[in-house]
């Protein structure tokens, strides 16, 4: 198998449903896949395309394009979790890990295969959306492909490419990030192991932007106890009343703030790597971004808050 596509799915409506199945259609008119993809995983021969939809709402009645693989997994749904259990349950040599509210536009898949066949080393794809302005910024730079690992410029969590045997390398998705930051954490595992993350200007797929999460509302995850997910004055300072908006927001912040360090150390790091590339080798960024070198460079530097706060969660 050449390309698994891992598609999550919260069908909580007839709307969703067709939505489901604009991605699906999509999918299927975008390239001229081998006549047998999505047919049988028994083949004797290689086949180009495998689709597997994993599904949270078990009440869902819902049929598909007979290529589709439905699963309700028993697990409780996390972002990372069940991602997992479709690398467990699919066995493409690359696999795309994408969300239910995209769009994939004609040649997407080819884009990112002549990359691929240019640069034999590059493990790991990310295709455009050229209405994200910062992704806009980078085609009009009118290169084949970019490298970086900024969120929302080089990289979206919506759909991603990667070839399988990274998960040799990196080991599974961390299932602590059901949702909020996980986009940010498969990041900064790229760069704790010196994995470039490509974005391919030629490959476009188009997000319709979060329509399941605006029919379930974020307004009831509002946090009204202050006391209990409690910003420092740093913090406040450095404009994080944002992580109040939605407690979710909040928990993944500081999840992601306990695994990988201090988040304006990181940036800061982030831009010092990128501005010079030849330190982004193995040896130096599994000591760089360290979360205990980072929180020890934060101090000395003067960007980390004096009195953190330590939630209790973690």
């Amino acid at each position: 198998m050449k390309l698994s596509i891992i598609i999550l799915s919260y069908a909580l409506d007839d709307e969703v449903y067709q939505m489901n199945c604009r991605a699906i259609e999509s999918l299927f008119a975008s390239e001229e896949w081998d006549s047998k993809s999505g047919e049988t995983r028994d083949e004797s021969r290689e086949t180009e395309l495998e689709v597997l939809l994993l599904e949270s709402n078990r009440e869902a009645g819902y049929t598909y394009d007979v290529r589709v693989r439905v699963m309700m997994p028993e697990e409780k749904f996390g972002f990372h979790r069940f991602f997992n259990i479709g690398l467990d349950n699919t066995s493409g040599d690359f696999v795309a890990f994408c969300n239910n509210d995209i769009v994939f536009m004609p040649g997407w898949w080819s884009a990112i295969m002549r990359v691929k066949e240019q640069h034999p080393k590059f493990m790991c794809f990310s295709p455009v959306d050229s209405s994200y302005l910062m992704m806009a910024e980078e085609i009009a730079k009118g290169k084949d492909y970019t490298i970086g690992w900024d969120n929302k410029r080089h990289f979206a969590g919506w759909c991603f490419v990667w070839e399988r045997k990274v998960f040799k390398t990196i080991g599974r998705f961390d299932e602590q990030y059901d949702f909020y930051s996980a986009d940010d954490d498969e990041l900064m595992t790229l760069r704790f192991y010196a994995i470039p993350n490509v974005l391919v200007i030629g490959s476009e797929v188009k997000h319709l932007s979060q329509v399941v999460t605006k029919k379930v509302g974020i307004s009831k995850y509002a946090v009204t106890d202050k006391e209990k997910y409690p910003l420092s004055e740093y913090e406040l300072q450095r404009k994080l009343r944002w992580l109040w908006d939605d407690v979710r927001f909040y928990i993944g912040y500081r999840r992601e703030e306990a695994k990988w360090g201090n988040l304006h150390m990181r940036q800061r790091l982030n831009r010092f790597i990128m501005q010079h590339l030849w330190l982004n080798v193995r040896p130096v960024t599994q000591i760089l971004y360290n979360r205990n070198v980072i929180r020890l460079l934060a101090r000395i530097t003067g960007v980390s808050d004096p009195n953190p706060v330590h939630f209790s969660e973690f």
